[in-house]
């Protein structure tokens, strides 16, 4: 028999994506609201293109998803088990900074 369930395989999957700071304030800023790339890129100070990269990968994992508005696309997070361990997280302040809070 093996220890190693699905659901832990799965776990494993979002944690290792939580592991990434860009990707985690991403996907911490998506649990408030729906946002574009351009206005994510705004927030964290990051190239549209990396935000882009990202939200990909999250999405391909069936973290987000997205809305589509004409020619702009609306993203928020999906999934309970990222919100989950996203509410614990800043419970103990983990909250990204926004580039207007770095100055």
């Amino acid at each position: 028999m093996n220890a190693v369930t699905p659901e832990l395989k799965r776990n494993a999957v979002l944690l290792k994506l939580m592991g990434n700071p860009e990707r985690l304030a991403i996907m911490a800023l998506l649990q408030e609201s729906e946002r574009s790339i351009d206005e994510l890129a705004g927030i964290l100070a990051l190239q549209p293109t990396v935000v882009s990269k990202h939200l990909t990968r999250l999405r391909a994992e069936g973290l987000v998803d997205y809305t589509r508005y004409h020619r702009l696309l609306q993203y928020r997070l999906v999934s309970q088990q990222a919100s989950a361990v996203l509410d614990t997280l800043l419970a103990f302040g983990a909250k990204p900074q926004k580039s207007a809070d770095k100055e």
